[in-house]
């Protein structure tokens, strides 16, 4: 069956793309890079023709109270018209468990505000709330972090594996429509401030983890269970240490399909410094000239400094999303074309540089100015 993976370039969809292709459904990764905007609208009712199933694992560009709501809001309500007006039978939603005890946070607001969406509209649904993922662990410490010391509420955390979750959602995606929500989390519960420490710890980050029962989770309090999934949850495989191990030794899988594509250079003709060849940058991905990555957005380039300005993670290895890139590392999102930071943790800007194309090479030059498309 056709099955739209709506949001399919993102930390989940690039795992659950592949896991659904490879059970011989046809999957389509509908985004803003694939030409679907569901903010807009523009190539929604294309992507979603004929579809049986789609699953939304889109995420806000900004976390910021109200900007938050709106994308939700907006999105959600583009997608079920959508799927009404094409007959779609089972809309399948990523949430989050505890969105309903934490609603002082304003991401967790608007996601509970989407599920009342789903459930009051006409299309069959399964609600799937997980807990807060292992990768998103650092991006937690950096929003709590005052100068070199982090300071987080001493309250039980039962994170899950980005993995588990998307072979959990590629097995209700599949199935019948619940129309009721189910939970997901890992296989064991900590204390929040002891298991920062430890993430901390294996990338040997000098921060101080301090318990603070008053500590705000991204401005709200929490209480001893807000984070952890109920008895009757469904529990993932993978413990920390393993996935630990994992990330630090962690190759490419050449089954899924990378949101940016780091493009290595062919054998031609001699290149110049800073000079590149315009069909190894194809449309939506990165090209790495010595510390500069360069960008193809919808034939046009722009270029920026290679690594985000908060610990310098590698933008190539982040997904990128129309002139939106993320940082793999702490998720920090910037634009393109300007540098401008669009989420933190990152504050700083990043360096921006012109370039300029003369058939099929390309070269980096001074400070951007306008984009420059290929010709």
């Amino acid at each position: 069956m056709k099955i739209v993976v709506v949001g399919g370039n993102g930390r989940i969809g690039v795992k659950l793309v592949p896991m659904l292709t490879r059970s011989g459904h046809e999957v389509v990764a509908a985004s803003r890079r694939s030409g679907v905007d569901v903010v807009t609208g523009a190539g929604l009712a294309e992507a979603l023709r004929g579809a049986s199933v789609v699953v939304d694992v889109t995420n806000s560009p900004s976390f910021e109270g109200a900007a938050v709501m709106k994308f939700f809001r907006t999105a959600t309500h583009n997608l079920l018209a959508g799927e009404a007006a094409e007959g779609v039978n089972h809309h399948v939603m990523v949430s989050v468990v505890g969105i309903d005890r934490v609603l002082r946070n304003g991401y967790f607001r608007a996601k509970f505000a989407q599920e009342k969406l789903i459930k009051d509209s006409s299309v069959p649904y399964s609600i799937v709330r997980a807990t807060q993922f292992f990768e998103f662990l650092n991006g937690i410490a950096d929003a709590a972090t005052h100068g070199n010391a982090v300071r987080v509420a001493p309250v039980l955390i039962q994170p899950i594996a980005a993995d588990d979750v998307a072979r959990a959602v590629a097995k209700i995606a599949t199935g019948t429509p619940l129309n009721d929500t189910v939970e997901l989390g890992g296989p064991e519960r900590f204390r929040l401030d002891e298991l920062i420490q430890r993430s901390l710890g294996a990338s040997n980050d000098p921060r101080e983890v301090i318990p603070d029962r008053g500590a705000l989770y991204f401005g709200a309090e929490l209480k001893e269970r807000s984070l952890v999934a109920g008895d009757e949850a469904e529990l993932g495989e993978i413990r920390f240490d393993d996935w630990l191990g994992r990330a630090s030794h962690a190759t490419p899988d050449p089954n899924v399909q990378r949101p940016v594509v780091a493009v290595g250079r062919t054998e031609c003709a001699p290149l110049k410094e800073n000079e590149f060849r315009i069909s190894e940058v194809p449309p939506g991905s990165v090209l790495l000239v010595g510390d500069v990555a360069v960008f193809n957005i919808d034939g046009g380039f722009c270029a920026t400094q290679a690594r985000c300005t908060h610990r310098q993670g590698p933008l190539s290895e982040g997904s990128l999303d129309g002139s939106t890139v993320t940082c793999p590392l702490h998720g920090a999102q910037f634009n393109v074309w300007t540098g401008a930071v669009l989420r933190g943790p990152a504050k700083d800007p990043l360096k921006t540089y012109s370039v300029a194309v003369d058939g099929d090479v390309g070269r980096v030059d001074v400070p951007l100015a306008h984009p420059v498309a290929s010709t």
